[in-house]
């Protein structure tokens, strides 16, 4: 069946005032989730969905007919008046078995070109020219048309790119000057993610081959997309590439089987460092795969700080959907952890949850009137052209980032009336700063419950925010702008807590060593560049011991891939390396349930 997608300000129907709206036609096959044949069409921008749990409310759409009865779901999203207009979640809806069905899609989320002629993937291909163009210092005229190497960071939620030049060996074997500089570098959103933002929902998904070949083809498509933006104005020409991702997402791009991904017992279908050949694309190198659920995003970050000298012992933690823990001790043994995270730590799962971006809060603090919100600020390398308007974040003027001058704040209430401006969600880091400002006030008790009845001044005026909650959430603290945190929320970021510190604590004692003994805790990560060790000590994630040797290593996923895709004896030493590895079976080890349950708690 074919389904029409428009989006419009605030017209009611497709006729009429609308006849010019020219909607978006997709192919769609009756019985299939509405919301895949939808965001899994490569037509629409990607949007990072809960996988069907009914709770991000981001896969809206309006029947603009026969709209079919709303379910419970649905009631507890949309308010009595979007419910008679239409609104309903697609997450929730089949395709149904008729000719034609007319949608309309939020306008955020659906940017029709203008010209009829103009194509999704021309946008993308122009995004990826402006990012080859801005978001890197211009090449020198020493790399200039080089031969470059693609190095891809293939994240969950994210797909970061670097490309850099390939090194030049004459016959002595000396190798030429301007090796490893970067031409360009981007990122964008996983196009794979509206099947889902955690793992598990695209295993799903491949789980099918047809599924399984959607999603390989949605990343593939966007990683020539990138090679065509760098060849085709001339800036270089791409030779080799390397994708670092987890274990499910190498498989999905490769289009192989993930069965054994999906039930123990778990087991790769192979342990990468090859080569392999993906239509469309140079020669594809996959790193070490160490185990089912330790992928090559984990040995190329591991790279990266054993190119550094990292001091040891070192820990590597990525905090993402998955959480994996690499350890190499004084010796150069390495130790392996994996733990089930889910996408709360992505700023996706909670209600409010939003990928840091503008209009998007990423701190919170205590200031004497309550709680202070802090937007979104681009850092200073990533800043737009002087002549490209303004910037969000800081002082911006749009609405969304005015985070104190747009507050009102009544008989110690925040307000969502006329007048409160609403930022769009709450970041990763910014669901971490307000948990620990939350414990240290005495407002959430260290079981994640809230305190109706605090005994600090300031904590008694923040509890006059807490109200039952509308939906399954449980109770939940109104906060400014517009948002708010439920019970729910805070119990999943609890569970995340719980599993990250149950794999930290099990590694340290495999490798016999105590906090203090750990020369450096590297977070890896956009979470570990902006998270505040203090906050993270305060929950409980990090022992007091190891909260001063936290360090930020950025994405040291995507600085591995780009020394692997250029340098084939550091690809050697690290196959080596993740060969010899020991993974730890948390679940099976002795009192594992009891040991979860006790770190169940925020705090120490």
């Amino acid at each position: 069946m074919l389904l029409q997608l428009f989006s419009t300000a605030r017209t009611p129907v497709l006729t009429g005032e609308n006849a010019g709206v020219t909607p978006l036609e997709v192919e769609a096959t009756p019985g299939e989730s509405l919301s895949r044949a939808i965001w899994l069409s490569g037509l629409v921008p990607p949007l990072p969905l809960c996988g069907g749990l009914g709770r991000c409310g981001r896969c809206r759409v309006r029947f603009v007919a026969d709209a079919p009865a709303p379910l419970p779901a649905e009631a507890d999203i949309f308010s009595a008046v979007e419910l008679n207009e239409g609104w309903r979640l697609a997450c929730r809806r089949q395709v149904p078995d008729a000719a034609k069905l007319v949608l309309e899609l939020p306008a955020e989320n659906l940017a029709l070109p203008s010209d009829p002629e103009k194509t999704p993937d021309a946008d993308f291909m122009v995004d990826m020219r402006q990012a080859t163009a801005d978001n890197t210092p211009p090449a020198s005229s020493a790399v200039e048309g080089a031969s470059v190497a693609l190095a891809v960071d293939l994240g969950t939620t994210s797909v970061y790119w670097r490309a850099v030049v390939v090194p030049e060996v004459d016959e002595r074997g000396a190798v030429g000057g301007g090796a490893g500089a970067i031409v360009a570098q981007g990122s964008f959103l996983n196009p794979q993610a509206g099947a889902g933002a955690d793992v598990m929902s695209r295993l799903a998904v491949a789980m099918q081959p047809q599924g399984r070949r959607v999603l390989s083809g949605l990343v593939r498509r966007s990683l020539r997309s990138v090679v065509d933006a760098l060849e085709q104005d001339g800036t270089a020409r791409v030779t080799d590439v390397c994708v670092a991702a987890n274990t499910a997402m190498t498989d999905i791009f490769l289009d192989l089987p993930v069965d054994g991904l999906c039930a123990a017992p778990y087991r790769l279908e192979h342990h990468g460092h090859k080569n392999v050949d993906v239509p469309g694309l140079p020669p594809v190198y996959i790193p070490p795969l160490p185990a089912p659920f330790v992928g090559g995003d984990i040995s190329a970050g591991l790279a990266a700080l054993l190119a550094a000298d990292m001091p040891r012992p070192f820990v590597l933690a990525d905090l993402g959907t998955n959480g994996e823990l690499a350890l190499v001790d004084a010796q150069g043994r390495l130790l392996l952890a994996s733990v089930p995270l889910g996408p709360a730590l992505e700023g996706i799962g909670p209600q409010c949850g939003q990928l840091a971006g503008p209009g998007v809060i990423t701190d919170f603090s205590l200031a004497p009137t309550g709680l202070n919100a802090h937007f979104f600020a681009q850092r200073p390398e990533d800043a737009r052209p002087e002549n490209d308007g303004p910037e969000h974040g800081g002082q911006c003027p749009c609405p969304s980032c005015q985070a104190i001058s747009a507050q009102t704040l009544e008989n110690g209430r925040f307000g969502s009336e006329a007048g409160v401006h609403k930022a769009r969600g709450i970041s990763a880091t910014g669901y971490v700063s307000l948990l620990a400002v939350l414990l240290r006030t005495g407002l959430m008790r260290k079981d994640g419950g809230f305190e109706a009845a605090p005994t600090m001044p300031l904590a008694r005026r923040l509890a006059s925010n807490l109200e039952a909650g509308k939906d399954s959430g449980g109770m939940r603290l109104r906060l400014p702008h517009g948002m708010w945190l439920c019970a729910a929320d805070v119990e999943e970021l609890l569970k995340v807590k719980a599993a990250f510190a149950l794999a930290l604590e099990s590694l340290l004692a495999a490798a016999e060593l105590a906090p203090a003994e750990v020369a450096a805790l590297c977070l890896a990560g956009a979470l570990g560049e902006h998270v505040r060790a203090h906050d993270l000590q305060t929950l409980g994630f990090l022992p007091s011991a190891l909260a001063p040797r936290l360090r930020a290593v950025g994405n040291a996923s995507l600085e591995g891939a780009a020394l692997l895709a250029i340098d084939a004896r550091m690809r050697e030493n690290l196959a080596g390396l993740c060969t010899t590895s020991r993974l730890l079976p948390l679940v099976e080890e002795e009192n594992f349930h009891q040991t979860y349950l006790r770190h169940m708690r925020f705090g120490a």
